[in-house]
């Protein structure tokens, strides 16, 4: 009798599947480039750092400052003034400081003439002292403390607008405009602030081509209201 079924005859296993080695290749390629990124960018760093050189400023740039600050302690007057600008101060405590700030180094270094172009802020304390006017000075009185400085401390100028009554570091202050002639002819705009501080007048005075009033004026105003004024 034959059987009832007859045994298939013996295969081998078929083979395990392959993976594509186009991924494979794909995968070493990237891990290769990013090694590589790696160790050039400690190289990078490591070079910069010991060269003191800013080179990584370019692939990560910092964002730009608004202005400087300025602080002078024994003045008791710190601000903060346009990144371009330059300034130089002199004097001391007693005799009083006069701190010039400019917006370029030809102004800074020519503080006797109105620029002609361009602008500057001068700011003296020990300016003048209460009792140097004749008239009582407080909060409601700065206005006329502007005029008198507009009149007794600057030749060829004249006029006078946008005065007004303010505070400035909780200390009573006033501020105008006004024009300047120099002895060319040439008119300017005169910016004058005073702040009352004990017994003394600070005095603050901005100055450029009055062809260049408008664009000028919002540095004036940023130095201005950035100042802090302490009792030094």
């Amino acid at each position: 009798m034959e059987p009832l079924f007859t045994a298939s005859p013996s295969f081998p296993p078929p083979p395990p599947p392959q993976h594509s080695r186009k991924g494979l290749w794909i995968g070493l390629i990237i891990g290769a480039i990013v090694v590589c990124l790696c160790c050039i960018t400690v190289v990078v760093v490591t070079f910069s750092n010991r060269q003191n050189i800013p080179i990584l400023s370019s692939f990560f740039p910092s964002p730009t400052p608004e202005g400087l600050p300025y602080n002078n302690s024994d003045a008791g007057i710190s601000l903060i003034y346009p990144v371009t600008w330059k300034y130089d101060e002199s004097g001391d405590a007693t005799s009083g400081y006069m701190v010039f700030f400019a917006s370029s180094a030809d102004i800074l270094s020519d503080s006797s003439n109105a620029p002609k172009a361009g602008a500057a802020m001068i700011i003296l304390t020990n300016a003048i002292s209460t009792s140097d006017l004749s008239f009582p000075v407080d909060a409601s009185s700065m206005g006329s403390v502007v005029d008198y400085m507009a009149s007794v401390y600057f030749s060829n100028i004249s006029g006078g607008q946008n005065l007004h009554n303010f505070t400035l570091s909780g200390l009573p202050a006033a501020s105008g405009v006004y024009s300047m002639t120099d002895s060319n002819g040439t008119l300017s705009s005169a910016y004058i602030v005073t702040v009352l501080r004990n017994d003394e007048i600070i005095l603050l005075f901005g100055v450029c081509p009055e062809t260049e009033w408008a664009q000028n004026q919002p540095s004036f105003d940023s130095i201005i209201n950035s100042a802090k004024i302490v009792i030094p």
